[in-house]
């Protein structure tokens, strides 16, 4: 009787242990979407769907002061072939689940060259995906 009531008892436990887990959360990749602001042809935005990617940019990203606008596009176009190359060889598929769509003839201002660029050094910071057009500043160690 008295191995019944333990086998019970441990039964029970293994049960509860069991019924109580949940799954892991899937570990989060950053991911961004590009489109033209609504109010003006001329202007486009970028939305970067990571939590922290704004606090990065608000505590830890460079002033967007520090570069300029023809600087961030040559980075720009080399920091996305990077990406796409990666993306279109089919290194780490679960990270790098789109191609990103960047033409560098279009004019797309300041504010979209800076937070492109801002989502690589996120993606360096955060992640330690190195990418060869980072300023050595911008580079995790």
């Amino acid at each position: 009787m008295k191995n019944l009531i333990v086998i019970a008892i441990i039964s029970a436990f293994i049960w509860s242990c069991s019924a109580s887990s949940k799954p892991l959360a899937e570990v989060q990749k950053p991911s961004l979407a590009t489109q033209k602001k609504t109010d003006s042809a001329d202007e486009w935005e970028i939305t970067v769907f990571d939590a922290e990617y704004e606090n990065f940019v608000a505590s830890r990203a460079q002033p967007k002061s520090m570069f300029t606008e023809s600087s961030l596009k040559s980075r720009n176009t080399i920091l996305v072939a990077e990406w796409n190359n990666r993306f279109y060889s089919g290194v780490n598929p679960n990270f790098y689940e789109v191609a990103i769509d960047y033409d560098p003839k279009e004019n797309y201002g300041l504010d979209f060259e800076y937070r492109l660029y801002q989502f690589f050094a996120y993606c360096n910071w955060k992640y330690g995906i190195r990418f060869n057009g980072l300023r050595g500043i911008d580079k995790v160690k």
